[in-house]
């Protein structure tokens, strides 16, 4: 799981912001209450140097073409309408799209007691905003925009991946039809900023113990110092702290300019 570095700044969603200030009431932090925003993030590991590569445990995207590197917050699918992973190519752009809901999910709002016709136009109350971006995996799944930007960094949609309407417009702008895009769900990262170490940890989408286990953070860890034959102390205190709290951020694990002794 080793990682070249870090991505640049984005906006962080709301579980981004939720996980770096768990002592905070989500729904009513209160008047004056001090938010940290995260504003650094290791580059997952094995990401696509030329395409997009979205990383489910960290509601994020990475856009690299080679030369830069962009990141942005996703909302991603509920936990009943998980979006896919592996990779796929984006085949179809479109521009003030329409809506076309599968049976399943006009069924799912028929058992709720909406009506949701065979059809939404573009407008204000398309969920696709202006923008939308069609993978080609069976089941019709879009990288798009959002008449809803508050769900953007949570898991509400039925698999398709949400960017705020400023951020698609970007990512829109510089994707050719073709473009890979990688899916993945990688809750821990470690990478390397000049001298130092870092660990980033989020909480994990659904219960793994193959990967949930502070045995598992060691063990990724020792092998990122192994490959790279690092002689370096890793602050283990530290890492027990990130890995209990979850928070998301970068936390710095050793200096490798102070040599093992």
């Amino acid at each position: 799981m080793s990682t070249p570095g870090f991505g640049c700044y984005s906006e962080p969603g709301f579980t981004e912001i939720v996980s770096a200030n768990k002592s905070v009431n989500k729904w009513l932090p209160g008047e004056g209450t001090a938010v940290l925003l995260p504003k650094a993030f290791i580059v997952p590991s094995n990401y696509l140097k030329k395409g997009m590569t979205i990383n489910l445990a960290e509601y994020r995207g990475f856009y690299a073409d080679g030369n830069k590197l962009i990141t942005f917050p996703v909302g991603i699918g509920r936990m009943d309408w998980a979006t896919p992973l592996g990779i796929s190519k984006v085949d179809l752009k479109l521009e003030n799209p329409s809506w076309y809901p599968p049976a399943s999910v006009r069924e799912e709002y028929k058992q709720e007691g909406m009506y949701l016709a065979p059809v939404i136009p573009a407008g204000p109350d398309n969920p696709l905003g202006k923008l939308a971006m069609r993978l080609d995996i069976p089941g019709g799944y879009f990288i798009h925009g959002t008449n809803k930007p508050d769900g953007v960094g949570m898991q509400v949609s039925h698999g398709c991946i949400r960017l705020f309407p400023e951020d698609i417009k970007i990512i829109f702008s510089k994707t050719n039809i073709g473009l890979q895009v990688k899916i993945i769900d990688e809750p821990f990262k470690i990478g390397i900023l000049g001298d130092n170490i870092f660990l980033e940890i989020h909480e994990t989408l659904v219960p793994r113990e193959t990967i949930n286990s502070y045995k598992s953070i060691q063990s990724m860890i020792e092998s990122f110092i192994f490959e790279r034959q690092l002689e370096v102390t890793i602050d283990w205190i530290k890492v027990k702290e990130a890995f209990e709290k979850k928070t998301g951020i970068p936390t710095l694990i050793a200096d490798i300019s102070i040599k093992t002794t």
